[in-house]
């Protein structure tokens, strides 16, 4: 390995967490996790840890510079989702393939799957997401989803300031995935391609931004448009996967306890357990099967699985919020 992620010398978020690398009497669950999810992908990819180690400790130099501290939490959560799809019991066998590039692209998606004439690709995002924690701590009003700028006038409270909706990075998110999954599309009739996105623990934010019936970016009433005015479509995303982590890896890296029965920071979770995970089909796309929507543990969105699974217009707070 060319870079050693913590050598003592240069900062690094989670330097303290790596210590043990050094002294085996420090070992922190943080990194420990991470190295053991790493075991399991590497065997499956061989060359994918120490890829993913030296991509880790690039991120370094700056001490508390929080752009790195968000890059990191992005990384730690596509290895979350990567390692779930290779633990996953994919009936007859699987195979995997790191961030491969079809002809005519230099674009390329975290991981192809290939199983039973199918390819999937899949893309992991997560948003930067701690100015937005901020403001969604210290305001009393917070607007999901998009909305007229006069009904945002009517619904917002003198003298204070209002927090905005996150959908420009989910709308990022999808033409990215959307850019990376088109030359694959072409070269294979059998591609399926999926965005994950990992979001915190309030989740009817990113499905808000998704399926909103006012400007939902998966509906014809998307506030991405084109210069006609008609919504922008993501033809070869065939579906969004939403899942509420980054506050759990925030948590385990800041030595807080985890929450919801997670046991460790790569602990995926149970199929049809809460936290649910969500999934959305695009319309405009080919239908995912049901293999995949198993192996990430994706559900519709519902009431019945809480408040916080369907999209909201306006939240008004009470009290200060601690996440």
């Amino acid at each position: 390995m060319k870079t050693p992620l913590w050598n003592g010398a240069e900062w690094h978020w989670f330097g303290f967490h790596f210590t043990f690398l050094l002294d085996p009497r420090a070992e922190h669950p943080f990194a420990r996790a991470i190295i053991d999810a790493l075991v399991v992908c590497d065997t499956a990819m061989p060359g994918y840890a120490e890829a993913f180690i030296e991509r880790l400790a690039s991120v370094r130099g700056k001490e508390r510079f929080t752009p790195h501290y968000e890059q990191l939490m992005q990384i730690v959560a596509e290895l979350h989702v990567i390692t779930q799809m290779v633990r996953f019991d994919w009936p007859g066998g699987a195979h995997f393939i790191m961030e491969p590039t079809p002809e005519g692209s230099k674009k390329n998606p975290e991981i192809t799957i290939q199983h039973q004439g199918f390819t999937y690709g899949v893309e992991v995002k997560a948003p930067s997401l701690l100015a937005h924690i901020k403001a969604r701590n210290e305001n009393s009003t917070q607007l999901p989803g998009r909305m007229p700028s006069e009904m945002v006038e009517q619904v917002k409270r003198e003298g204070e300031a209002m927090t905005l909706p996150r959908d420009n990075p989910v709308k990022d998110f999808l033409v990215s995935a959307d850019a990376k999954f088109e030359h694959f599309k072409v070269a294979d009739a059998n591609f399926i391609g999926v965005l994950v996105i990992v979001w915190d623990d309030f989740i009817y934010e990113p499905i808000s931004s998704l399926i909103s019936e006012s400007a939902g970016l998966l509906t014809p009433n998307s506030f991405f448009k084109d210069s006609e005015g008609v919504a922008k479509t993501f033809q070869h995303v065939d579906g969004v996967f939403l899942i509420r982590k980054l506050h759990q890896f925030a948590r385990e890296a800041g030595g807080q306890p985890l929450i919801d029965g997670c046991s460790n920071v790569m602990d995926y979770g149970q199929e049809g357990v809460f936290p649910f995970k969500v999934f959305i089909q695009n319309t405009k796309g080919v239908m995912v099967p049901e293999i995949l929507q198993r192996c990430l543990q994706g559900l519709p969105p519902t009431s019945e699985m809480g408040a916080e699974y369907t999209p909201k217009d306006l939240v008004w707070w009470t009290g200060t919020m601690n996440v």
